[in-house]
């Protein structure tokens, strides 16, 4: 188990003279010594009296102490945790017993914890440190980075008999069943992409076994997880705590391996990232670039962004649907930028909507397996305007999830065509800008927030002025929406068979809809 440096505080306040926690940590082990250690680990609580704490600490990690009796001179710890207990004011049996029984020590994982500490002082690698673990766990043990590749490995003398596991140590990559089944699992991600938890995976028409994962982060993104197959024995709560600490103690060694944390990009991905953050990127080098490439630098294309909407932040995700989409939309250039996946569609020479494209039927039902938001630019022509595209997509879909939410059983794909007159319009409403719009007449209307009337507007542009298919629609009769025509004439001045009053109306709708979705305040604009 581990707890956090603020949780000892708690149970030593009473005896505590002076404290400074700036950096926050976990710890899983502590150790009371009377010398100078020749070596420190930031997972540890190192307990020293006064007298034996040692002057000179030469290490780049934040080290945790916990200190009976004022030292003379605190500067030397300016780098460091700690926490100063008055002296004599508990005595040391007391001390190590709170802290034993706060960890939840066992013999077996305190014997653990010391045996991993003890080689990472000695720089032993990580498949030392499998090694170690399997002794107490006594299961197959499996690293995989992000694109779920095999890394590291431990099954010591263990016949495997799990088909998943066979395959993704024969093949150094996931069985396509259970990987299929794992990301379209949204709890499965959201419990061993966004945290430390662990989780129990089991599928029972390709498993013979459970598999207990926890994932490792950095910054926001997992980079990988380590796993280990229930086969020789069952899963005690003690195991997940082995996992978790291994976990942490790995994490120093695996960002510094390039099969973990790659910064290498591909050439179309840096081409693609300086186009679109480059406001005059230089376009003949690209495209010389791109000539190699045989990319076709005259045609129609589309952008698309794709969008994790669960917010998971996830490399493995990220990573693995790159492939999926790059399966689904072939002959096209799909790319990873930030924290999106994007897609430079090749539409040829053709004006064809993507939604009418061959592809979009695989691709609609690919984005509402995976929890995916897309959103689609307008079509352009040349590649000095994908940087555009870009930012059309994002607003699509900035847009399409305020305006026109989710509904079940329909993808997320919103089209930038859909929202031109939100875009151009928003920044009228957020700053208080609608009088360069809107006249007088309209803006009393919809101040006075008649609702059957703007109601029977917005009917009667979207289906072009057709009152009988206008009445139908509204439920009303026909003589009713001939009155309410009449009295948007006479008391409002609005002339439905005026173009530029349509005009007019229109975007004065649009601007009332970014107002209510965005919760802005409409009627003091």
């Amino acid at each position: 188990m581990y707890i956090n440096l603020n949780e000892i505080l708690d149970k030593f306040l009473p005896y505590t003279y002076d404290y400074k926690i700036s950096f926050y940590t976990e710890i899983i082990s502590f150790k009371f010594s009377t010398k100078a250690l020749p070596s420190y680990s930031p997972y540890c609580l190192y307990i020293f009296k006064e007298k034996n704490l040692p002057k000179d600490i030469l290490v780049e990690d934040v080290i945790n102490f916990l200190i009976i009796g004022t030292p003379k001179e605190k500067n030397y710890l300016n780098n460091c945790n700690y926490i100063i207990l008055e002296e004599n004011s508990i005595s040391t049996f007391d001390i190590i017993k709170t802290i034993q029984d706060l960890l939840n020590f066992d013999d077996a994982l305190s014997s653990f914890k010391e045996k991993l500490i003890f080689s990472i002082e000695k720089n032993l690698s990580i498949d030392n440190m499998l090694s170690i673990a399997y002794e107490y766990l006594n299961n197959p043990i499996i690293v995989l980075n992000s694109k779920y590749q095999t890394c590291y490995f431990e099954i010591g003398k263990t016949i495997i008999d799990e088909p998943v596991w066979e395959f993704q140590l024969e093949h150094g990559y996931p069985h396509p069943e259970y990987s299929l089944k794992y990301n379209h699992n949204k709890k499965n991600r959201l419990l061993a992409e966004s945290s430390y938890e662990h989780i129990i995976t089991f599928f029972d028409d390709i498993m013979k076994h459970r598999e207990i994962s926890v994932p490792i982060k950095h910054i926001d993104f997992a980079i990988g997880r380590i796993s280990m197959l229930e086969v020789n024995r069952p899963i005690t709560s003690s195991d997940i705590h082995i996992l978790k600490t291994l976990a942490k103690l790995m994490y120093p060694l695996m960002i510094t391996d390039d099969k973990f944390i790659n910064s290498k990009t591909s050439k179309i991905d840096s081409i693609m990232y300086e186009l679109i953050t480059c406001e005059k990127p230089n376009l003949l080098l690209i495209k010389k670039k791109l000539s190699n490439l045989n990319f076709n630098l005259d045609s129609n294309m589309y952008l698309l962004c794709l969008n994790d909407s669960d917010n998971i932040n996830s490399k493995s995700k990220i990573n693995y649907l790159r492939q999926i989409i790059q399966n689904t939309l072939k002959n096209h250039y799909v790319f990873i930028f930030q924290n999106n996946i994007l897609v430079l569609y090749d539409n040829k020479n053709s004006f064809t909507p993507f939604y009418k494209v061959d592809e979009f039927k695989n691709f609609s039902e690919l984005i509402k397996d995976y929890t995916l938001c897309v959103g689609i630019s307008k079509l352009f022509k040349g590649i000095s305007n994908i940087r555009n595209a870009y930012f059309e997509s994002l607003s699509a879909i900035n847009f399409g999830n305020h305006i026109n939410p989710y509904e079940q059983n329909r993808p997320i794909i919103y089209h930038y065509d859909d929202y031109i007159l939100h875009d151009l319009i928003y920044d009228f409403v957020a700053k208080q800008k609608l009088h360069y719009i809107f006249d007088s007449t309209i803006m009393n209307l919809l101040k006075e927030n008649n609702q059957d009337l703007i109601t029977t507007i917005r009917y009667y542009l979207d289906l072009n002025g057709n009152l009988n298919l206008i009445s139908e629609k509204l439920k009303i009769h026909y003589n009713t929406l001939k009155y309410r025509i009449e009295k948007l004439k006479n008391k409002y001045s609005i002339d439905l068979k005026n173009s530029d009053t349509l005009i007019k109306l229109r975007l004065s709708l649009v601007a009332l809809e970014i107002s209510e979705k965005y919760y802005l305040d409409f009627e003091n604009k």
